[in-house]
Order: C-alpha cells, then sequence, then structure tokens
C-alpha cells in the first residue's frame, strides 16, 4: 500500500518504467508533451506570467494547452516552432522582455526583437533578415505597421502597437497550421475551455479522493509520479480499463488531470482524486462527477 484512501480503501501503487524526471532549473533538460514534473511546473509559471499560459493553474503536466503555449511563445520569439521546451526556447522565456508594459525601440537587442520581426514579416511589413537587432529597418516596418492600423507612428513598439498586433492579451492567436497570407487582424484572446468545449469520451464515474500523506505511504503512483515530491500535481486513480492510464482527463468539480494510478479498490466507473492534505481529500468527500478523457 503505497497511500491512505479517503473513504474508498487502500490502492496499490505499482511502480512502472517512467521515472518522475528530477527538480532541476528550467532549460537544464529538455520539456515536450507528456512529461510531468515540477520543471513543468516553472514553465507554466513562466508562460502565464508573459500571458501565453491562459489555463486557470499550473499543472506540471505537458499536455496540449502547454505545447500550444509553448508554439505561441517560439512563434512570437523568432524560435523554432515545435511545441519542446528546450534549452534556447528556455534562454528566451527567461530574458524576453516584449509585453503589454515594455517598449522595444532600436538599438534594443534579443529575443524579443526576433519574435517582433517574425511577426511583421509574417503580416507583409518587413523584408530583411529576422536578426534580433532593432535597427533602422526594423524601425521602417514599425511605422509602415502603426500607419497602416491607424495608430501613432513613431517606430516604437509599445503597447499600443502590441496590441495591435498580438490582439487584446498581447499574443496572436493561431491555429497550429496557419496560412501564409498576412494576418488581416488578431484574434480573440484564448480562454480556458470548459469540459463541453473539449473532445473526447465523457464517462459518469463516483468520485472519491485520496492523499499521499500517511505512514508508510511511499506515495508513487502507477507511472511512477512522486506525489510527496509533487504535491501540487493533478492525478486520478482510476480502473484501466474504463479510463487508460496516463490519459489526459477533465474532471468535473477538479479540473485538468492525468490518469496516473491504479488499485483494487478502483473498479469500474470509479475513480479517486489526488489531494495533498488530508483535510481537502475528507472535504471532497464521495460524489458522482463526470470525466472527459481528452482527445490528443
Amino acid at each position: 500500500m503505497i497511500k491512505k484512501v479517503i473513504a474508498t480503501g487502500a490502492i496499490a501503487g505499482v511502480m512502472m518504467s517512467s521515472p518522475l524526471v528530477g527538480e532541476a532549473a528550467l532549460g537544464d533538460h529538455t520539456l515536450k508533451q507528456g512529461m510531468w514534473d515540477n520543471d513543468v511546473h516553472q514553465l507554466q509559471q513562466k508562460l502565464k506570467d508573459k500571458g501565453y499560459f491562459h489555463y486557470t493553474e499550473t499543472t506540471g503536466f505537458y499536455g496540449d494547452i502547454t505545447a500550444a503555449s509553448v508554439k505561441d511563445f517560439q512563434k512570437r520569439n523568432g524560435l523554432k516552432v515545435d511545441g519542446i521546451a528546450g534549452k534556447r526556447t528556455a534562454e528566451a522565456l527567461l530574458q524576453s522582455s516584449l509585453g503589454k508594459s515594455n517598449i522595444l525601440k532600436q538599438g534594443n537587442k534579443g529575443y524579443a526583437v526576433s519574435g517582433l520581426q517574425s511577426e511583421l514579416k509574417d503580416q507583409g511589413f518587413y523584408n530583411y533578415t529576422v536578426d534580433g537587432i532593432y535597427g533602422p529597418v526594423t524601425v521602417n516596418a514599425v511605422k509602415a505597421f502603426q500607419k497602416a492600423k491607424g495608430i501613432t507612428v513613431d517606430g516604437l513598439t509599445g503597447p499600443q502597437t502590441i496590441k495591435a498586433l498580438y490582439g487584446e492579451n498581447g499574443v496572436r492567436v493561431k491555429t497550429e497550421v496557419e496560412s501564409s497570407a498576412p494576418a488581416q487582424k488578431a484574434s480573440a484572446p484564448v480562454k480556458a475551455a470548459s469540459t463541453d468545449q473539449k473532445q473526447g469520451k465523457t464517462v459518469s464515474v463516483e468520485a472519491t479522493a485520496y492523499t499521499a500523506d500517511c505512514d508508510g505511504c511511499s506515495g508513487v503512483t502507477a507511472n511512477g509520479t512522486n506525489l510527496k515530491a509533487n504535491p501540487n500535481v493533478k492525478v486520478i486513480a482510476v480502473d484501466p480499463d474504463v479510463i487508460p492510464l496516463n490519459s489526459q482527463v477533465y474532471v468535473e468539480g477538479y479540473g485538468y488531470a492525468v490518469a496516473a494510478d491504479k488499485g483494487g479498490a478502483i473498479q469500474g466507473n470509479r475513480i479517486d482524486v489526488f489531494y495533498s492534505s488530508k483535510q481537502k481529500a475528507t472535504e471532497w468527500g464521495r460524489k458522482n462527477v463526470k470525466v472527459t478523457i481528452l482527445d490528443k
């Protein structure tokens, strides 16, 4: 038995072959879709601070929302758009300063300038090499853009110009495959999706809660996630015949999570949701909820 179960009985976690990546500084190792560790929390928080990660909370799971947020950041900062947070993406994320309250001007250099040039190029205003240098060519491109949008023509990339480039949130939202034609207007800001907006199979289950805060509990789930080392993760225990192990899910009243655990007490349409504290697990109690198994 690896953990204490609230109102359910014992869950027997089984160690699998995909251990949790150890905690490290952002950029020390590559983060990509399907991973789950504290570094993903840090990545999501950095993206959230800069207006790219639009889900209500950081989950520590590198799913579709995180990958899309990374792609938006990479696009705006002149990086390879692959949705993988490697060393260059992490470095740009830690250095990038192009936000709603920042101003870029002639003489500036770096990733933020590269992203600006790339965006202007996509919209048909910049016809030079994306070099990350805010020189005369970039100034002229910004002025041409400003004139076309009917805003103050000063060659500076401030809040007004950023809003015109990327929309209300300072981020131009794009689909993963976008036309190469210049954009006519910014898309609407990304909003956190509800279960109704999510695509996937929905099942009704009886849900209880559990915690790893107990004597003799290892806190390691069936897929190797260490719940004691990562108390903020959202995981659920499932019957793999009903909800596949390692699938990403949305649980009514709990949020986005990963089916990371299983156990003898969880049979059929039943789940256990994880909470780091006994109090929260007890407050959850026993209830009937809907679980959406999200399409990848």
